[in-house]
């Protein structure tokens, strides 16, 4: 019995030294699978949103290459490409708002280790 004692008080001597005074590295952190499951599929949702962001961004600079391209006579195709060019820059702030939403989302509900 004493003996244990002994041990013990050493092995806290030796733990509580200051040369010994390590920062605790856990490599094993047990995380719930349900956690993750959540923000890779808020992850995924969020790269395709930033997709089809760059896709309108593409689009928009097709329409202001075609509408450059344009002769002077071309009034009616003119028009719908002005038409499109706006349609195209509010589906944009819409994708933009939604993606900013879902950022707020992901880091509400605690992904960890997650830099957006």
């Amino acid at each position: 019995m004493n003996v244990m004692k002994y041990l013990t008080l050493i092995i806290f001597i030796i733990m509580a030294s200051p040369c010994n005074a390590q920062p605790v590295q856990i490599k094993d952190v047990i995380r719930d699978p349900v956690v993750s499951r959540r923000c890779k599929t808020l992850l995924k949702r969020r790269s395709e949103k930033i997709r089809v962001q760059q896709k309108l961004n593409a689009l928009i600079l097709r329409n202001n290459k075609a509408q450059e391209e344009l002769k002077e006579s071309q009034q009616v195709a003119k028009q719908k490409l002005t038409l499109n060019k706006t349609q195209l820059k509010n589906d944009l702030k819409l994708v933009k708002f939604r993606i900013k939403s879902m950022e707020e989302n992901i880091v509400r509900q605690g992904c960890p280790g997650i830099t957006l």
